[in-house]
Formats: C-alpha cells, sequence, structure tokens
C-alpha cells in the first residue's frame, strides 16, 4: 500500500496513516452530509434550537465580546494579518512554508466564494442583528478562512516550540470567530461546521502536495551530495 503513497508520507507506521486518513476523510463525509441536506432543503433539527438558544443568552458583555471576535474574522482584518505572516516567511526565505500559507488560505478564501454560489442558502432571520451581511449563508466564511489561516499555521510551526501555543491560541480564537457568527444569527451551526470540514479538507490537500514537493526536493539535494 505504501508504495501508492507520497513520498513524504511512506516513512510514517500504519497506525499513523489510518489516522491521517481518518482526519481526512471524516470531514469530507460530514460536509458531503450537510451538503446533501442543503440541497434537498430539509431543516437540520439542531440549527434553530442552538441559535435561539444563544439569543436568550444575550447581554451587553457577551455582545460586545462576540463583536470583537466577528469584527476579527472580516476580511479588512484576516487580510493585512495573511498577508503579514506571508511576508515574514518570504522574509525568512521559508518559500515553500510561504506557498503552503497562501494556498491554504487563499484557496479557502475562494473556495468559500465558490460554495456559496453553489448552494445558495438564505442567512438565518430568527431575530434582528446588528450585524449586517448580504451574502449567503452556506458554508460560513468566517469560520472557514479563520480556521485554514490557524490549520495553515500550525502545519508550519508543527516541529517547532510554537505549536502547543498556536493551537490553543489560534483554536480559541477561531472557535470565538465562529461562535460570533452564531451569536448575531448572521448563520446556521451548519454552516459553521461545513466551513470547518471545507477548510480542513483543503488544507490537507494543500500539505500534502507541499510536503511532497519538499521530500522529493530533499531526495534530489541528497542524489546531487
Amino acid at each position: 500500500m505504501k508504495q501508492y503513497l507520497p513520498e513524504f508520507l511512506r516513512k510514517y507506521k500504519t497506525n499513523q496513516l489510518i489516522l491521517a486518513f481518518i482526519i481526512f476523510w471524516t470531514p469530507i463525509i460530514l460536509f458531503a452530509k450537510l451538503a446533501n441536506e442543503i440541497i434537498e432543503n430539509d431543516p437540520v433539527a439542531f440549527d434553530e434550537g442552538i441559535l435561539q438558544w444563544l439569543h436568550a443568552q444575550s447581554s451587553p458583555f457577551l455582545e460586545s465580546v462576540f463583536f470583537f471576535f466577528t469584527t476579527t474574522g472580516n476580511v479588512e482584518f484576516i487580510v493585512p494579518i495573511a498577508l503579514l505572516i506571508f511576508a515574514v516567511l518570504m522574509y525568512k526565505k521559508q518559500r515553500l512554508n510561504a506557498l503552503l500559507f497562501a494556498f491554504g488560505v487563499g484557496g479557502a478564501a475562494l473556495a468559500n466564494l465558490l460554495l456559496k454560489f453553489v448552494f445558495q442558502r438564505d442567512r438565518p432571520a430568527f431575530w434582528e442583528s446588528i450585524v449586517i451581511e448580504h451574502g449567503y449563508s452556506f458554508p460560513s466564511g468566517h469560520a472557514m478562512v479563520s480556521s485554514a489561516l490557524v490549520l495553515s499555521l500550525i502545519v508550519i510551526l508543527w516541529n517547532t516550540r510554537w505549536r502547543i501555543p498556536t493551537i490553543i491560541i489560534g483554536g480559541f480564537i477561531a472557535l470565538m470567530i465562529a461562535m460570533s457568527r452564531l451569536y448575531f444569527g448572521v448563520h446556521y451551526p451548519t454552516d459553521i461546521l461545513a466551513g470547518w470540514s471545507v477548510s480542513l479538507i483543503w488544507v490537507s490537500i494543500v500539505t500534502i502536495v507541499v510536503k511532497n514537493i519538499t521530500s522529493k526536493r530533499s531526495a534530489r539535494l541528497k542524489l546531487n551530495v
């Protein structure tokens, strides 16, 4: 079986490969299930219930907290941060990591626009929100792009001492951005789950491609030595 895998994956043990395939295929199956519900226009049982419960917890404090995080996920904030990280990676001559980051985040953003156009799901309208959105709902762009950014950083920093802080801090920020979209009622929970799923799928694909390029480059360098 290993001879059919990308070169960089062949060094991993069978249990590690099984875990990797589970992590890869689980979001694919989840997204397929959610997409099918949207296509058939079937309401998902927990969507409205979660939104109504969150709305019932409304308070000035939570509103200010979640408004900060929903703003953090806006294009005008995410794009400069992504460009800064890309510039730092290029400055440090980590070109393949910069490529992984650019395709991981940029590709997720483009995929989100395409999926919104394909599914054209209307946004929830259970109450009047202070956050006004006019685009389609499925999948959530805030959830998808912010998680793609965090996942790309985790991959890049995996073998460094910054791995755990990135997982904890980045994961918390991505979670709060997603929660803010639910709190303000501009996305369904299934929009968030779909955004996270596609993000994980996409970053996994980009990582496999870039890591395979890295592995082949290292092999060529060894042959030339």
